[in-house]
């Protein structure tokens, strides 16, 4: 292997020491992520990828390889900070130009030692995959819902290293303008059938009174959300944590969108949806967590939200074209959603594991 592997120190700035290097890292992700889907819509800025990368509820580290100077491939390596966690995320990329020379090994090599120094036992990763070819080999996960290819790049690679497919999610888009009827129907109906419920829209900043709300809605996410057999670390969240997040997204040049469903006797916020919109408002918006409280489902509460948000997407940023979403297929009950108010898969995403002694 003739590529130069070296950890890049987390830049304060893209203008500070360091940040020509991050920008140039994720042009490089983002041509992975285009050489994978047929599609460069999903790409992300460096700003945010930035911003996002200095979590202070994370320990993230980077590691770049280059050939003659050109980064070819980068390892992502997340370890949380909460006590008591037992995961770690690990993303490798390298161009398929670049592959086939151990580079990937070697970036995979150096997150697992990033994540057992840290104590950590799961390695977790969450890359795209192309779509199934009909008649050929996949692979399927324990949920028995979705598959990726055998033969994808990244699924032949991820098991050869003895990691497995435990989760398949899938990604789906929706075309504002077309869908506007639909939207405005069906969250219509569902205003109406969430007569105990108000439906409020915000963006930017969570607004004080919905602080402690928003904390316990994200604090949910990775408890009520399906997660097949996949190990999975509770996070903990308070006003402090809202806050530190809207900042985040604000200083990456990122305007969140947020949709939220409020119970009328008890005042509390029961469901959320979220979206993140670049500086770039030609392309698309990234669709964060949605969630309903389990204990206030069956109220048509994830389309009230999903409804309310594109409308206020389309009344805050008209030139936005589209929202995509990712969701785990076994979830029919969000995928019913999505498709009643007009997404349509576009890809997926495997969720992949290994676990070490």
């Amino acid at each position: 292997m003739d590529a130069e592997i070296a950890e890049l120190p987390l830049p304060a700035s893209l203008e500070a020491e360091g940040g020509a290097a991050f920008a140039e890292m994720v042009a490089m992700t983002n041509a992975v992520t285009a050489s994978v889907l047929g599609r460069s819509d999903l790409a992300g800025e460096p700003a945010a990828e930035l911003a996002e990368a200095r979590d202070p509820y994370s320990s993230v580290r980077i590691a770049l390889a280059r050939l003659d100077g050109r980064i070819v491939g980068r390892c992502l390596a997340v370890v949380p900070l909460e006590e008591g966690s037992r995961t770690a995320e690990v993303e490798v990329d390298v161009l398929p130009e670049a592959r086939g020379q151990g580079i990937g090994s070697a970036l995979l090599a150096w997150g697992a030692e990033v994540a057992g120094s840290a104590g950590r036992q799961v390695l977790q990763c969450w890359p795209f995959h192309r779509a199934v070819v009909p008649g050929e080999e996949v692979l399927v996960p324990p949920t028995a819902a979705g598959a990726v290819p055998a033969a994808d790049a990244g699924a032949r690679y991820l098991s050869r290293h003895g990691w497995r497919l435990g989760q398949v999610y899938r990604v789906s888009r929706i075309e504002l303008s077309e869908a506007r009827a639909a939207t405005v129907s069906t969250g219509r109906a569902a205003r109406e059938a969430a007569s105990d419920y108000d439906l409020l829209t915000w963006t930017g900043a969570t607004p004080p009174e919905h602080l402690d709300d928003l904390a316990l809605l994200h604090a949910r996410m990775p408890i009520d959300a399906p997660q097949s057999d996949l190990a999975v670390d509770e996070q903990e969240w308070n006003a402090d944590r809202v806050l530190s997040h809207d900042e985040r997204n604000s200083r990456g040049g990122i305007l969140v969108v947020t949709a939220a469903a409020r119970h009328r006797t008890s005042g509390r916020l029961v469901a959320f949806s979220t979206a993140y919109l670049g500086t770039d408002r030609s392309r698309p918006a990234d669709q964060g967590d949605t969630l309903v409280l389990k204990e206030h489902r069956g109220h048509r509460l994830g389309v009230l939200v999903k409804a309310g948000l594109h409308e206020e997407i389309e009344r805050v940023s008209p030139e936005t074209p589209a929202v995509v979403t990712y969701n785990a297929e076994e979830n029919r009950r969000m995928l019913a959603v999505n498709e009643a108010i007009g997404f349509r898969a576009v890809g997926s995403v495997g969720v992949w594991e290994k676990r070490t002694p």
